[in-house]
């Protein structure tokens, strides 16, 4: 009895440690929902793509649309959502292109503004931006909004909108700009909650005064 006591103890001290320590796994990656792109000379945007989302665009303002998740794995819980925002001026050597991205969401759980200045002015540049006002409030490149999550399973379809201005001068006449959304999804096992570990060291310490009274007799 005093064997088999010890046995249980340890499995599950075990099991409660290893649950309690497990740190986020990254379920999916950066994934790009969609992007938008706009000709030459204008913060306009024309060009759509979409690889697990869709994009619409009218005008200078787009509007992209990260499919919902329902696959996370069978014990694990969506804890925090990452969104990378991509943006991207782009001019020859000489010119000089500077737009500024407007991103904004309202659903839920992911709700937010976000405003990003994006210029070239020593030829072609990709991705080199900097925050402005919004969650990441300094910084440059990679703009990553990171949103905590309690133990979901499944999550919606995220829309989230982004508007290009000229800043200040817009995008030169041989220039372009655009716009592009990244989403990774990170998920762990579900901690137990102090009320089960109590409960737990409970019958643990009854098992232990119960194996005791046995072995005495």
């Amino acid at each position: 009895m005093k064997k088999c006591l010890v046995v249980l103890t340890m499995g599950i001290l075990a099991l409660v440690l290893c649950t309690s320590t497990a740190s986020a796994n990254i379920l999916s990656g950066f994934t790009a929902c969609g992007g938008v792109g706009g000709p030459s000379g204008s913060t306009s945007f024309s060009s759509l793509s979409a690889v697990s989302g869709s994009a619409t665009v009218s005008g200078s303002t787009a509007t992209i649309l990260c499919s919902a998740i329902s696959g996370v794995p069978l014990g694990d819980y969506l804890v925090q959502i990452d969104l990378y925002l991509k943006d991207d001026a782009q001019a020859p050597l000489g010119l000089g292109s500077g737009v500024l991205d407007t991103w904004a969401s309202t659903t839920v759980g992911v709700a937010f503004t976000q405003s990003i200045v994006t210029a070239s002015s020593d030829g072609i540049n990709f991705n080199e931006c900097s925050a402005t006002a919004g969650m990441q409030t300094s910084g440059v490149c990679p703009i990553i909004l990171s949103f905590l999550e309690s133990n979901l399973t499944s999550f919606g379809a995220l829309t989230v909108t982004v508007s290009a201005t000229p800043d200040p001068g817009g995008v030169s006449a041989v220039g372009s700009d655009s716009a592009n959304l990244y989403v990774q999804y990170e998920y762990a096992p579900i901690a137990p909650e102090p009320a089960t570990l109590s409960l737990m060291g409970g019958a643990l310490l009854g098992l232990g005064l119960f194996g005791k009274k046995l072995f005495r007799r």
